[in-house]
């Protein structure tokens, strides 16, 4: 299979996954919601979130550094290597599991008291975190494998089997216990299709471990922690600063403005492990430089027009999704929306250092962006409040992309793709100009919805006048087509249109 469909095809099993992984996800929070009292449900809450917090820390980022490397041991046929990575990482993270399991274990009775959870729950911690350790060692081989289809199934049966025993569990009695068990054996479940899935037939090689933890885990390990400070963080810090209030005016609008970043971070994911297996061939450059400009390219072209979208109806979207008692964040959509975009950049080009093998860079990239933001969040957010943090938020998440940019420019010549990016502006703009003077002196959601489809016509149509569309996105429909035969007629009517419009 060729770069270009492999990219596909990485990016389609990507996002149904994202997709059917957050509608299941969703599914089983809203079981827990309808028949729990709050106390369960923060018991449930408390025990996951911590589980999972330890579960990141025992990784030690090995299961990035297994993206990273695995691709560049296959292309360079180091099979030998590829087990030996495999086994160390395994071994090791579980080695850490079990020491923190234990330590769980016997202050079991102070974890109880100080987190207000029942001693049987804090003697679950240990399993779900043992499980979510390996379910993510495993899933990143896989994942490194680019076997997407098969990361996407095994976490599809997983999570799904999580709803299905949780439910049957509440129903038999066993309330917050039942979900917390369907919660182990999911991702138990996850790590035993994987395992079967990989096979370890070839005789150990030697490896660098020390090299391995020091140059490619550790750093990893620390952006990690330092991401979570930066995304986790800020909620307590608004509430610390200001007040409750202004923690959950910026929270929904954080959270309705994330997804633009969905597709393009999608996008970026399918894309690491080929530029890592690509890092093993020395003159694949050219490669990598257009394969990175191709989903920037791709990124801006989803993500602005959602963010517009967004911006106009965010009085609408926040009902939908909250009430009118947060109609206050609407004024905060601009900024994180506009954030987003260039989040789904910026997390592009981050992202893909660290997969041609600047490692380190990739960590003090990170480390910038959380120094800035903890300098400017004191004093913005003590006068502006919400908007304070916001307009902290927007500004380390442009310093992270700049410079991101500039190191992935000086090391692969990656060059934005500046016409096709005003061609997407132009289109959006005149798009939603019409969608937002329309809805002006209309009522009524039905015709919003048509509005909206005539705005994604004519912004669809105007890049066509401006010749924006190429032979890729030509290839990208044929590649639907075959895969998709309920849809094939559907979509070889869009190609024709499409092959009209392409230089």
């Amino acid at each position: 299979m060729s770069l270009g469909k492999k990219l596909i095809s990485n990016s389609a099993y990507l996002l149904l996954d994202w997709l059917l992984v957050s509608i299941l996800g969703f599914f089983y929070w809203f079981i827990a919601g309808k028949t729990l009292i709050p106390e369960e449900y923060g018991i449930v809450s408390t025990s996951i979130n911590l589980a999972t917090f330890l579960s990141t820390l025992s990784l030690l980022g090995l299961n990035t550094a297994i993206w990273k490397l695995l691709p560049e041991y296959q292309a360079k046929n180091e099979k030998g290597k590829i087990k030996s990575l495999i086994k160390f990482s395994f071994w090791l993270s579980l080695f850490i599991n079990i020491i923190l399991s234990i330590i769980i274990i016997v202050t079991s009775f102070w974890f109880s008291s100080t987190l207000k959870i029942p001693l049987n729950v804090t003697l679950m911690i240990p399993l779900i975190m043992i499980s979510l350790t390996l379910a993510s060692i495993s899933g990143t081989i896989i994942y490194a494998f680019q076997n997407m289809k098969f990361y996407f199934l095994s976490d599809f049966y997983g999570v799904l089997s999580k709803v299905f025993i949780a439910t049957l569990l509440i129903f038999i009695g066993l309330k917050y216990i039942g979900l917390l068990i369907g919660f182990v054996i999911c991702y138990f479940l996850i790590f035993l299709l994987r395992i079967i899935k990989i096979r370890f037939g070839e005789k150990e090689a030697k490896i660098n471990k020390r090299e391995i933890l020091l140059e490619y885990a550790f750093p990893a390990f620390i952006s990690s922690l330092a991401w979570s400070l930066f995304s986790s963080g800020q909620y307590a810090l608004l509430s610390i600063i200001q007040n409750p209030k202004a923690t959950g005016i910026f929270t929904v609008a954080l959270i309705l403005t994330i997804p633009i970043v969905a597709l393009p971070n999608t996008l970026a994911s399918a894309l690491l492990p080929i530029i890592s297996f690509l890092s093993a061939k020395h003159q694949a450059k050219s490669q990598k430089k257009r394969l990175i400009e191709l989903v920037a390219r791709y990124s801006f072209f989803f993500s602005l027009p959602i963010a517009l979208l967004l911006i106009i109806f965010s009085k609408q979207v926040i009902i939908i999704f909250s009430s009118e008692k947060y109609l206050e964040a609407s004024s905060l959509f601009p900024i994180l929306a506009i954030a987003s975009v260039i989040y789904g950049l910026g997390n592009l080009f981050l992202s893909n250092l660290y997969a041609i093998g600047k490692t380190k860079l990739n960590r003090n990239i990170v480390l910038l962006t959380v120094a800035i933001f903890l300098t400017l969040v004191y004093p913005l957010t003590k006068i502006y409040s919400a908007i304070g943090m916001a307009i902290s938020y927007f500004t380390s998440i442009l310093v992270l992309s700049i410079v991101s940019y500039f190191y992935i420019k000086k090391f692969l010549n990656v060059e934005m793709p500046k016409k096709d990016f005003t061609k997407i502006l132009t289109s959006s703009l005149i798009s939603f100009a019409f969608l937002y003077f329309t809805t002006k002196i209309t009522y009524g959601i039905l015709i919003d919805f048509i509005l909206l489809v005539f705005a994604v016509v004519i912004y669809l149509f105007t890049l066509a006048l401006l010749k924006f569309y190429k032979r890729e996105d030509v290839k990208v429909l044929e590649f639907f087509e075959e895969r998709t035969p309920i849809l094939k007629k559907t979509i070889r009517s869009l190609k024709t249109i499409l092959e009209k419009f392409v230089e």
